[in-house]
């Protein structure tokens, strides 16, 4: 028997999971395999932290409440709102966000005008995109004609961008802007299509930005709507969108009031509800006066008076207070949890400084002082001895991909935030996250940092997409406003069940009599010796069956790698990160060693004709190698050479069918075995008491 070891680095082809393959390294989807130069370039793990820096760019902007829609498979689209000083206008910026790379690129923004020219403070941001595919179209020139439209009738926007030959926004490649919508049939274009012959297919994008105000005058806040915008709206020098008038679905924005004097006045952000149809999608905005929620319909035909319209109003509630002071950074989310007291009831989620409440949608009616359904507490994983209730939450998320809330602090006192299960009972949160380690991550920052979000002792402002938490922290200054994004979803608590593994190929081994252990190569510490910064550990899976079709249980090994006590032909390997913790720098794993022994003769000692009797019983070997210490506990097996059978197992501590002996003079003498004999030259013999008759023997020599 001999040691042997298989090395495996993530350095070889690689396949999705969806896609899954035994002979490639198999990836989640938000796990990623990287190359580079030098060793420390070439890892796999989960997905590296993406950063963006708003007040670097060509126009300083700082970027908060992230809004993402995803526009492919591979990009993102994400939003921010302006945390300036308050000003009569207001800026929002877009970036596009590459999946497979982490990187963001920024698109540009808009700076809006309201049809209240007074100072306005932005409280909370929602964006919305729609695409309107229905029929088809013909074009000459500007000139576009429908088949079976409804453009009026579902209240596309000039302003708005149309694509032509898919009704697949991801196909499309020359867009155009719409510049006036004449009927459900007709549109004129800015520029010129060509000729698009009759029945072709198209697609309009309307998006849409939804903004809870407050204001200095503070009957001027209240809940607007930017429409007639388009991704290409959003360039670097900035487009100017105009305060609406009295015409409805043009690029404006456009103020939807509650009544003619507002009284929706202490916005702490806005719920998005889904997407109804296009004369209906509800908005929620929780009002901290008295505690109150309102409610409007973004998609309604809106009737107009400089501006503003009231008639997209629904309904308030009456009062009902809570308990803490309800923040007003992008408070509430629409969401159904699948666990605790809201599972599968539509509800909104929001936060005081003290406590996370739940409303059921549907109890949200006008006057209703009963409309708070249950109430979550503050109390961190592993109670408040082990740390303190913050008193100091500031926003609240919903994650789908692993059916989470994401509840963030202040970060004021270094404060952590959570991601948690919703629950009534007192019962401690799940996870704790982030902390204040003072690095700036500006861009002159000195290159041995290592880009990570933390707080600077500010609130961050979170939107999860597919897996993917973006995170803005609500700085102003090029030192404390970044945005960047974190492969939540890969989280190992969550990863089994989302496939977001590292995988590695199977690994058939030759002749296996016992497995000894795994050992990882990873990079523990990333960044310079002065200014490094751990990563975060990781779980180690393996299994040794359903590998062909991905149907085998994955199950844990220990820090260790130990695998004595399986048995296994074909091994598979998986591994799962911690993605929230202390750096939420997920680990970087470079490949890994597969120890263990096959049925060959140990490489120590090579079989002696001359001195092997089987008519004796005698089985002799020399050895070639010294130990260099004593001998460790040899074993001997001998095998029916034709069957396979096992005839006995002896050792030389424990030699219950035999005898084992030495010889220090190429076997002219035989002696007692001794363990401290490690001399290259010596022999060993062992005699067999008793074996069966007219039976060819193998023998096997091994360490024990």
């Amino acid at each position: 028997m001999a040691t042997k070891a298989i090395n495996f680095k993530f350095t070889g082809a690689t396949t999705p999971v969806s896609a899954y393959d035994e002979t490639k390294t198999n990836l989640g989807s938000l796990i990623k395999q990287y190359t580079g130069i030098t060793y420390a370039d070439k890892f796999a793990g989960a997905a590296k932290i993406g950063i963006a820096r708003p007040m670097e760019q060509s126009t300083p902007i700082p970027g908060i409440y992230p809004h993402v829609i995803p526009f492919s498979d591979t990009i993102d689209w994400v939003f921010l709102a302006d945390n300036a000083t308050a000003a009569a206008t207001r800026r929002y910026t877009a970036y596009a966000y590459n999946k497979n790379t982490s990187e963001f690129n920024w698109k540009g923004f808009i700076t809006v005008t309201f049809p209240t020219a007074t100072n306005h403070t932005i409280r909370g941001l929602r964006v919305t995109r729609d695409l309107h595919t229905t029929g088809t179209v013909a074009v000459s020139g500007t000139a576009v004609t429908g088949t079976s439209t409804t453009w009026q009738t579902n209240s596309a926007c000039v302003g708005n961008r149309i694509g032509f030959g898919s009704n697949d926004p991801t196909q499309i490649t020359t867009w155009y802007q719409i510049s006036a919508i004449g009927s459900n049939t007709g549109i004129t274009l800015t520029a010129s299509a060509g000729t698009i012959t009759a029945g072709t297919p198209y697609v309009i994008e309307d998006l849409r930005i939804i903004s809870a105000n407050t204001n200095a005058t503070t009957t001027n806040g209240g809940l607007f709507v930017v429409k007639g915008l388009s991704w290409d709206a959003f360039i670097t020098g900035g487009t100017t969108i105009p305060a609406a008038t009295t015409v409805d679905n043009i690029r404006a924005c456009y103020w939807l009031a509650d009544a003619s004097t507002v009284t929706n006045i202490t916005a702490c952000g806005c719920a998005l509800d889904d997407f109804d149809n296009f004369g209906q999608q509800f908005c929620y905005i929780i009002d901290s006066t008295g505690a109150k929620i309102y409610k409007y319909n973004l998609r309604a035909a809106l009737t107009l008076t400089s501006g503003k319209a009231t008639n997209a109003f629904t309904l308030v509630t009456g009062n009902q207070a809570v308990t803490g002071t309800m923040s007003n950074t992008n408070n509430g989310r629409i969401g159904t949890l699948n666990h605790g007291p809201g599972s599968g009831v539509k509800s909104l989620y929001f936060v005081t400084t003290t406590r996370i409440y739940r409303v059921i949608v549907s109890n949200i009616t006008s006057g209703s002082t009963t409309w708070q359904q249950d109430v979550m507490l503050e109390i961190p994983p592993g109670s408040v001895t082990t740390y303190a209730a913050s008193g100091a939450l500031a926003s609240i998320e919903i994650t789908n991909t692993i059916d989470r809330l994401i509840v963030i602090t202040t970060g004021a006192n270094g404060n952590r935030s959570y991601v948690t299960q919703y629950n009534t009972i007192s019962s401690p949160m799940d996870h704790i996250f982030l902390v204040d380690d003072k690095q700036n991550d500006q861009s002159i920052a000195d290159s041995g940092g290592v880009i990570h979000p933390s707080t600077l002792s500010l609130p961050f402002s979170v939107w999860v997409e597919n897996g993917i938490m973006y995170l803005a922290r609500m700085g102003t200054t090029v030192a404390q406003n970044q945005l960047y994004s974190l492969p939540l979803g890969a989280h190992r608590t969550y990863a089994l069940d989302q496939n977001q593994l590292l995988i590695s190929p199977k690994i058939t081994l030759t002749n296996p009599l016992k497995l000894y252990s795994i050992c990882v190569q990873h990079i523990s510490a990333v960044g310079s010796a002065t200014l490094s910064l751990a990563t975060e550990p990781f779980t180690i899976y393996y299994r040794t069956s359903g590998i062909s079709d991905n149907s085998g249980t994955w199950l844990e090994l220990s820090e260790d790698g130990d695998l004595s006590g399986i048995s296994a032909t074909d091994i598979q390997f998986a591994f799962a990160f911690r993605v929230l913790g202390t750096t939420c720098i997920p680990g970087r794993i470079l490949g890994f060693s597969l120890i263990y022994e096959d049925n060959s003769g140990d490489d120590h000692y090579t079989p002696s004709v001359a001195n092997s009797s089987i008519a004796s019983r005698i089985f002799a070997y020399r050895q070639s190698l010294a130990w260099g210490s004593n001998i460790p506990v040899m074993r001997i097996r001998l095998y029916n050479a034709s069957s396979g059978v096992l005839l006995l197992d002896d050792t030389t501590t424990a030699n219950a069918f035999g005898t084992f002996e030495y010889s220090s003079n190429n076997g002219s003498t035989w002696n007692t075995w001794l363990n401290t004999a490690d001399v290259a030259g010596n022999y060993i013999r062992y005699t067999a008491t008793s074996l069966p008759a007219g039976i060819r023997v193998r023998a096997l020599l091994t360490i024990n």
